[in-house]
């Protein structure tokens, strides 16, 4: 009975050792999600928003860099990711086998996205090239970080209720970071686009190297059995693990129809409220709803699936879902009794946005379960075999995602009458980087004729033709990627002046010398000794907003059925697919998941013959 008593103090202190290091580790796991999903969306959410209302492309170009990102991009992820997949598997280092994909992978993903948002040396198909070439090394690299960060989560821990804690936590920190990034980037860029991504990146860089620093270093790996550390990994064997695991299969495609359905409203969100309320920063309150929203029913999962269990909780959070996307498709048809603006889409968006999260916290959930499955049907646990069909799907819908986008902003016509505010903020970035005033006070007066001779035309075309020729003769000005078909948008943005002494500005000196078209020469001044001046120009202010007059204003019925189809109605029929596939054929639910982990602990309990 002493040897006994023995035994179980020490199998009672293997196990609060245990408890203490998964409770540490829960924490440096999921706070490192913030900075991770604070990258993700400022490539997935707004890459195309950063091209399409920072960068002068035409519908040609635009179109095809859309497409490359999306069809080439998943043709790459075909190879790439269940690559990523089998070396991950077969990493058996000192320092872990998740832990050196996730650092490498978010270093190097890191700089790509600082080039992405920082380099503008190219123009047009140039750029296209550019950004393909920027865009699957950002793949890759994110790929690296993904596939290693989530096939760890599995691996913390195997109890149903520490499952769920870091399943919830991680979750919810992902959802800071989503906020976080799509807070601070349509905070600052409307009227600075070029400055703001910028600036932006670099923050979120900083945040998603930091984060994932410390969870490199801070989280200690569960220790590799013997088995699994001899244990060599084939891409043969990588399929026949997947396509054995009929659960993870139809969580795949399950996962597959939601993500593209409850991303679409955010990836046309900016278009849609340009379009209704305006262009301007204070979609940034919508923002923080579906940051809030996230966040709450996150930390409310736990108690609700628990009372009503993860079935029953799905089909209450997709209908929730469901409701607020008809009143976001109704909204603004009837002026008078159901208004399009920042309260009534906040309020429907309420809705979205938490049932959203419910679903996917319970999605994701039941996606970790699936490696249990795999151990119990198969006798092999493969974290990162299983969960590289996450992260593949969510790019694939990415790449959906992307097809559809495309489609609704060059069918409905949004993208060419766009290309104003692109012009405008492109020509703000161009003035505001030029060196010395000589150079911005030449650049502002040679503008300021095309205006002249576009103004003086009361045929548009003959206008576009005649300043196209000015453009193409004046080979100075061809750095600056002047449009003549848009330059007449620049007639609404205003010119300020400040004064500089010693290369310092001096305080309160920011003057504003009016509409662009109406500049007088002797507001042009360059300076001398120690005085000098700077220009720069503004889209919008208190008392104007260039942006609206050439978007909002010049929409038409078209552009709104085509907004409205693609984030209210396609939305609702994708989220009530991927719910019945669920329902009907997902079958590890509480039960059934308690029921594998006693087999599997059986099994290991009884000795091999």
């Amino acid at each position: 009975m002493q040897k006994q008593a023995v035994i179980d103090n020490n199998l009672d202190l293997k196990e609060q050792n245990r408890v203490k290091l998964f409770n540490k580790n829960k924490w440096l796991f999921s706070v490192g999600g913030i900075g991770r999903d604070m990258s993700y969306q400022l490539v997935s959410a707004f890459l195309l928003v950063y091209v399409q209302f920072g960068v002068s492309l035409s519908l040609a170009q635009f179109t095809a860099l859309s497409l490359i990102i999306g069809i080439g991009g998943r043709i790459w992820d075909a190879i790439n990711d269940p690559v990523m997949g089998a070396i991950i598997e077969g990493t058996h280092l000192k320092w872990g086998k998740f832990k050196p994909w996730i650092l490498i992978g978010a270093v190097t993903c890191g700089i790509i996205i600082i080039l992405m948002f920082n380099i503008r040396i190219w123009t047009g198909w140039n750029f296209v090239i550019f950004m393909t070439i920027m865009y699957f090394l950002w793949e890759t690299t994110f790929t690296m970080n993904d596939i290693g960060y989530w096939a760890m989560l599995p691996s913390l821990s195997s109890k149903k209720s520490e499952r769920n804690t870091v399943a919830t936590l991680t979750v919810i920190f992902a959802s800071v970071g989503a906020f976080a990034g799509q807070g601070i980037v349509i905070f600052t860029t409307p009227g600075n686009v070029v400055k703001g991504y910028s600036i932006v990146s670099i923050i979120i860089v900083a945040f998603f190297i930091g984060c994932q620093i410390m969870t490199s270093f801070g989280v200690k790996e569960t220790p590799r059995t013997e088995l699994e550390k001899q244990s060599k990994i084939s891409l043969k064997h990588m399929w026949n693990t997947i396509i054995k695991n009929d659960q993870v299969l139809w969580m795949t495609l399950s996962m597959f129809l939601y993500s593209i359905g409850s991303n679409l409203l955010v990836a046309l969100a900016y278009n849609l409220y340009f379009l209704e309320i305006g262009y301007d920063s204070y979609s940034f309150y919508f923002i923080v709803i579906f940051g809030i929203c996230n966040i709450l029913a996150n930390l409310l999962y736990p108690r609700l699936a628990k009372k009503l269990g993860r079935k029953k909780l799905m089909l209450i959070s997709a209908a929730i879902a469901v409701v607020g996307y008809v009143g976001i498709g109704l909204l603004g048809w009837w002026p008078n009794f159901l208004p399009f603006n920042i309260i009534t889409l906040a309020a429907f968006g309420i809705l979205v946005f938490c049932g959203q999260a419910l679903f996917y916290m319970a999605s994701i959930i039941n996606m970790t379960n699936c490696v249990e499955y795999n151990e119990y049907k198969q006798g092999e646990r493969n974290e990162a075999v299983v969960s590289t069909l996450r992260p593949f799907m969510v790019k694939f819908s990415s790449a959906v995602q992307y097809g559809i986008v495309t489609l609704v902003l060059a069918v409905s016509g949004i993208f060419i009458l766009s290309q104003n505010i692109s012009l405008m903020e492109s020509q703000k970035g161009y003035l505001e980087n030029i060196d010395t005033a000589v150079e911005q006070v030449e650049y502002i007066d040679r503008v300021q004729d095309y205006l002249i001779v576009f103004n003086s035309q009361s045929d548009t075309e003959k206008a576009i033709e005649l300043v196209e020729k000015e453009i193409a003769e004046d080979t100075d000005m061809a750095k600056y990627q002047l449009r003549a078909e848009y330059i007449q948008s620049l007639n609404d943005c205003k010119i300020y002046r400040e004064t500089y002494k010693n290369n310092k500005p001096v305080p309160n000196s920011k003057t504003e010398l009016g509409y662009w078209k109406d500049i007088e020469d002797e507001d042009l001044l360059i300076g001398q000794g120690d005085i000098s001046y700077k220009y720069s120009m503004e889209l919008m202010g208190d008392d104007f907003n260039a942006a609206n007059v050439h978007f909002k204003n010049r929409s038409n019925l078209k552009m709104r059925l085509w907004l409205r189809a693609a984030t209210a109605i396609a939305p609702i029929v994708l989220i009530a697919l991927a719910w019945f596939i669920q329902h009907k054929k997902f079958i590890i639910d509480e039960r059934y998941y308690d029921h594998m982990m006693a087999e599997i602990e059986k099994r290991k309990n009884t000795p091999q013959a």
